[in-house]
This record gives structure tokens, sequence and C-alpha cells, in this order.
């Protein structure tokens, strides 16, 4: 697409009369000026097919930290996504601000609330769609998505561990019990069974 957007543009320039070479044939004669202002055409076109016109802000909580990316208006969420890891330059493997999936991104209707006690802040609530004030956005907040899934790995983890290590605790004493007092160790588990089963009911 670039390449053909690049031709395009250089065929506009060089086709102009007078650009031919007597001493060089198949040459053409352009300013030093024509060709910055034909390489900056070039880069804003490029840029703007591969944004789609979609002009990306970052998306950040009260504290300033990034939670994705938002954009004025519905857009395609193949050609949001596409516009987003242009703003960002993000690499797709390693970069948590990359935008890997269209499944992330949805349109919502916004407004602007002011921050109480910050003068001049404002922040972004959702809004009926086409009420007073409010206005149509495309957004991701797949940053702030990855955190909550990597905080909810480690919380899992830690249950995880702490039921293994309630487990291993309990099978040690109920071991111990057996060689000291049998009957002690069967009332300890059955204590055990009956306090799990009220708690799961409550869960």
């Amino acid at each position: 697409m670039s390449e053909t957007l690049s031709a395009r543009l250089w065929q506009e320039l060089t086709g102009k009369e007078g650009r031919a070479s007597a001493d060089r044939p198949g040459m053409c004669l352009i300013t030093s000026e024509e060709l910055t202002e034909y390489l900056h055409l070039a880069a804003f076109k490029w840029a703007e097919e591969r944004t789609h016109g979609i002009q990306i802000e970052e998306l950040r909580d009260l504290d300033g930290g990034l939670m994705g990316y938002w954009a004025r208006g519905h857009y395609a969420l193949h050609h949001f996504r596409e516009a987003a890891n242009y703003y960002t330059s993000a690499d797709e493997r390693y970069d948590e601000r990359y935008v890997l999936e269209t499944a992330s991104i949805r349109h919502e209707w916004w407004r602007t609330v002011p921050v109480s006690g910050e003068p001049g802040m404002v922040q972004y609530c959702s809004a009926e769609p086409k009420s007073r004030g409010a206005f149509a956005v495309t957004v991701t907040t797949v940053i702030e998505d990855r955190q909550i899934a990597a905080s909810s790995r480690q919380i899992a983890d830690h249950q995880r561990a702490e039921a293994r290590g309630f487990a291993n605790g309990l099978n040690w004493a109920l071991r111990k019990l057996d060689q000291i007092d049998s009957a002690a160790g069967d009332r300890l588990l059955a204590q055990y069974r009956e306090e799990n089963k009220q708690e799961r009911a409550r869960v």
C-alpha cells in the first residue's frame, strides 16, 4: 500500500512539464524544496493510511497509570487496532501495550465529569448513547486487562499454595494422631470436613 502511494506521489511530482533533462534522458529535474515537500507529504500520507485517520489518545487512571487507548468516534475494530499499534510502535511479542486482538476493543459512549478537588481535571464516565454531553468512543483497556489477569493469576497461585500447605499440615497431624490417639484423629478429620462443607455452602 505504501509503495503504491509513494509511486503515485512521485508520478505527480515528476509528471509536470519542463521536468525532462536534455543531458540525461529518462531523468527528471526537481528542486531540493520539492523533494523535501514530497518526502514530508509521502510520510504524512503513509501514516494516515496506517492510522485510517484515527486520532489515538492515551487512557490513564487518576494516578497517571496507563490503562489503554481511545479515540473519539466509533471505528472498525481492526482499523482501531492498527492505529493503536502504529501509535505505540509496540512489539507484538514483548510489549504489553500491543493490542493483539479486536476482542479487547469496544464501542462506548462517554461524557466528561470534573474531578472534585482537582481544578482543570476531568474524568470520562459512561453515558447513555446520544444523551446530552455524550460522545461516541472506541476504546481498549488492554494494559489494565492484562494487569488484572496477572494479579488474578498471582492470587490464585497464592491460594493454591496456601491450600497445599494447609493440607500437608493436616495430613502430618493426622499421621501423628494415628500413633498417639486415633480417636482424636478421627474427630479432627470429621471437624475439618464439617467446617469445609460449611465454608463451601457460604461460597
